[in-house]
């Protein structure tokens, strides 16, 4: 179940929220009568549709060309270019998430992180936060009745939608500069996944609502780490868990200043931000997780992973 996240309103009893429901190919507030549009069979669901449009147009409205043509757009503009930065940003993350699912075949980002999430017992429902292009979502699907998958970049998250509908991906794999090469993705079928476009700052989504909250590499990547905190312990049921991971590679123009967390000692202050609000850790680790940009260099991160249990209750703090 979506809520509209444009006239939800936080009450002292909690959170008052009005239910969307489909339309057509929109998606349409009980209470406002708000429409968000479904594209790809995608609900994209922001507070401020306009606003979201202005940033990811492109991604929205991007067309499955070849790789000929795909070549032909980028090869003689920039590298900062709309389409060319598009284009690589599928590039890495659909080897991140399917590289080992893909012919030819890469390395995969995330399998330190898959053997994590193998090992979870099965809960009734999750969501995952930051899903991108949905290979954590595939092996959350195998554990849980019900997930949900969200994420505000539309490119990867249409991509999504198709893997886990069990469909191959053709797609772009940058080799050098602005070159690529074919590859291909098949995926795995999970039809218990809900996908949605939305900020995971404000998702549409009902609180306390489920036993699993997943973010992973979203911490660095929102302009308020700190928000993002208070809506993973928002979303999760009590007696629920929490996992979340990070390297913490704060970046100007993703993460406000004054919103990086911890200092010298991130880990140690999600860590805390966490047990002092009555969650028992289950698990912590470093991981490793690295990004191929292309043929020849790849960024590798060690990722501070968590595995929190909510309590009962939750306390004051």
């Amino acid at each position: 179940m979506l809520i509209c996240p444009a006239c939800r309103v936080l009450t002292d009893d909690g959170v008052s929220v009005h239910t969307i429901e489909r339309d057509g190919e929109a998606l349409v507030c009980t209470n406002c009568a708000r429409r968000y549009p479904i594209v790809a069979d995608i609900p994209i669901v922001v507070p401020d549709v306009g606003a979201f449009m202005r940033t990811e147009s492109l991604a929205v409205l991007e067309r499955d060309v070849s790789l000929d043509v795909a070549q032909l757009l980028v090869e003689q503009g920039a590298d900062d270019a709309p389409y060319a930065r598009l284009l690589e940003h599928v590039s890495i993350y659909m080897d991140a998430h399917w590289g080992d699912h893909a012919d030819p075949p890469v390395p995969l980002a995330c399998s330190a992180m898959l053997d994590k999430l193998q090992a979870l017992p099965r809960v009734a429902s999750t969501v995952e936060l930051g899903c991108s292009a949905g290979r954590v979502t595939a092996t959350l699907a195998g554990l849980s009745e019900i997930v949900v998958g969200l994420d505000l970049q539309f490119a990867t998250l249409r991509r999504a939608r198709r893997l886990l509908a069990g469909d191959p991906i053709a797609y772009a794999r940058r080799t050098y500069g602005r070159y690529y090469a074919p590859a291909v993705a098949r995926g795995l079928a999970a039809t218990n996944v809900s996908l949605v476009c939305g900020d995971a700052l404000d998702p549409p989504l009902v609180p306390r609502m489920y036993d699993r909250v997943v973010a992973l590499n979203l911490v660095d990547s929102v302009r308020s780490p700190g928000v993002l905190l208070d809506v993973l312990t928002g979303l999760c049921a009590f007696e629920g868990e929490v996992i979340v991971a990070s390297p913490y590679a704060w970046q100007t123009g993703f993460v406000n200043d004054l919103e990086r967390l911890g200092g010298r000692s991130p880990d140690n202050f999600v860590r805390d931000w966490f047990t002092a609000r009555g969650y028992a850790v289950l698990d912590e680790a470093d991981l490793p997780w690295s990004l191929r940009r292309d043929a020849r260099s790849a960024v590798t991160y060690q990722i501070h992973y968590l595995r929190l249990r909510k309590p009962a209750s939750q306390p004051t703090v």
